[in-house]
């Protein structure tokens, strides 16, 4: 079969080959694959995971029909892949945080990934897609919606609070349309001006005397300070990406005098996962995709990600 592969890091060194399909589980066909944030550091060297095996398949969000029987997913269900490797014999899978497991990690990180016509995956990693779901949102169900729905989640809203999201990409437009569905009064620091028509204030620049109780910071490092003098008192911060850096000065006396509390937040669990698919059945999410490209032409849609302002970017077999 026909998979994307890469021996060091560098989107130069990506490139098209042939390989066995192997691993255990159900036999899945591609259908579309995502390319997040996640994929493209990946390629590039600047993940801050071991990954694993090289030369290495990437991709950690995708989305097939079934090509065999299980014991739940039937041969010609749409599926899409939780994306998390874990053991089932640790404290944090027993307690249902099985993304946290201590012995597994990312599906395409520590393993080889999606990028290929065809994949073997257990059956606990694989979910169904809600018949009234379209392809392009399904595959992006894995990463960006789950990623947004955890950190929402961890935030634990309460109706009519006020949340400032920052960045408005993938993860961003999920977290908002989720964040209206949970009730809360939604605010965005972006240049997409697209979401105004959906009711929501959109910042260029977040106003000194603006306050929320939660705040929503994938983007890192760079903004991190900044973006928490805008919390009010007891207010939360949720932080899951660095995409500006890893490091990142702040006040800690802010921190204690206000009460202000950082949350971590990383993927999801399988139950996050299933709550999530219910919701997104039950309400209609509008995605906006930037560009679709052929698998096959990973490095011109590696290329086009750097330079994307805002919407996905979805790839096709």
């Amino acid at each position: 079969m026909k998979v994307i592969e890469f021996s060091k890091p560098g989107i130069e060194n990506v490139q098209v080959a042939e390989r066995n399909l192997e691993g255990d589980g159900l036999k899945i066909k591609i259908v579309k694959a995502g390319l997040n944030p996640l994929d493209y550091n990946l390629i590039d060297g600047k993940v801050v995971y071991n990954v694993n095996p090289m030369p290495h398949i990437p991709g950690s969000e995708v989305m097939g029909i079934a090509m065999e029987d299980g014991k739940v997913i039937k041969k010609g269900d749409r599926v899409i892949v939780y994306n998390r490797i874990f053991d089932n014999s640790c404290d944090m899978c027993y307690s249902g945080n099985e993304h946290l497991c201590y012995n597994g990690g990312i599906w395409g990180v520590i393993s080889n990934g999606g990028y290929s016509e065809f994949i073997r995956i257990g059956e606990q990693n694989l979910f169904k897609v809600p018949e009234s779901m379209d392809d392009n949102t399904a595959v992006s169900v894995g990463i960006g919606a789950l990623t947004s729905y955890r950190a929402l989640k961890m935030a634990n809203p309460r109706i009519n609070e006020k949340i400032l999201v920052y960045g408005a990409g993938n993860t961003g437009i999920f977290t908002v349309q989720i964040a209206k569905q949970m009730g809360l009064d939604v605010y965005v620091s972006s240049r997409n001006r697209n979401l105004e028509s959906s009711g929501i204030k959109v910042f260029d620049s977040v106003p000194e005397d603006f306050h929320s109780d939660i705040i929503i910071n994938p983007l890192g490092g760079k903004i991190f300070s900044d973006s928490m003098k805008h919390l009010k008192r007891k207010g939360r911060i949720v932080t899951y990406g660095v995409l500006t850096g890893k490091i990142a000065d702040t006040d800690i006396a802010n921190i204690y005098t206000n009460e202000l509390k950082i949350i971590g937040s990383t993927g999801g669990t399988r139950k996050d996962l299933s709550e999530l698919l219910d919701l997104m059945q039950a309400k209609h999410f509008d995605l906006p995709v930037y560009r679709e490209f052929s698998l096959w032409d990973i490095k011109e849609a590696l290329h086009a990600f750097r330079d994307r302002i805002n919407g996905r970017i979805v790839l096709n077999l």
